[in-house]
């Protein structure tokens, strides 16, 4: 008697589970088998209805789709960079980015002057409604602590020639600053301009709004 129960829900179980199969992803042959039946009208009836359901699931995930563009849009417009993630009222620590000599020394003679040797040093920005303007502001005017001259670190900022005129966050995520030009200090032996550049370069992009930085004129920092 078992045997038999458990043969009629296998064959029960088969019949639903193919049934399901043909419902889902072969509706022509389901029409087909169920017309042989008297059942023509029931099944068209319901695979009308599946469509619908379908249409109606594709019609959700496009709105969503299209919150989702709008919301990218939105993110990339620049106007709305700049209002969102620039302006701070709480105090908050930036890096600066330096030369570190010794860490430079530990290189082979002929990879020193090294980009992978401007390292960062802390600083607190009290409130700013530019974090990234006021950061570079730091970067360039104020010179670095003994402490931190202790520890190797050297720059040639700042130069009172030397200012920030204006900077500019595109949609694409470049940073554009313009700054004045100084005969002698903009220009001049090769591996010192690629310590200057890279030193504004590394402290602007540690913002994750910022992927490339520009600089105006593109005269600046050429050897």
């Amino acid at each position: 008697m078992k045997k038999i129960f458990w043969t009629t829900v296998f064959w029960l179980v088969l019949i639903f589970l193919f049934r399901s199969y043909l419902r889902l992803f072969d509706k022509d042959l389901w029409v087909e088998i169920w017309s042989r039946f008297g059942r023509t009208n029931t099944v068209c009836v319901t695979a009308n209805t599946w469509q619908t359901a379908i249409d109606e699931q594709l019609n959700v995930i496009q709105t969503q789709l299209d919150i989702i563009s709008q919301k990218i849009e939105k993110w990339n417009n620049s106007e709305y960079l700049n209002d969102n993630g620039l302006s701070t009222s709480t105090p908050t620590d930036v890096k600066l980015f330096y030369f570190n000599q010794k860490e430079d020394q530990k290189l082979p003679i002929w990879q020193q002057i090294n980009i992978d040797s401007i390292l960062p040093v802390t600083r607190t920005i009290a409130k700013s409604n530019n974090i990234i303007q006021d950061t570079i502001n730091q970067l360039i005017q104020w010179s670095i602590t003994n402490s931190e001259k202790d520890k190797w670190f050297m720059t040639e900022f700042p130069n009172r020639n030397f200012q920030l005129v204006s900077s500019e966050l595109k949609a694409d995520w470049t940073l554009i600053l313009e700054f004045t030009e100084v005969p002698g200090f903009t220009d001049g032996w090769s591996a010192r301009m690629l310590i200057l550049a890279n030193s504004i370069s590394k402290t602007a992009m540690q913002f994750p709004q910022v992927r490339r930085v520009q600089f105006i004129p593109n005269t600046l920092f050429q050897p």
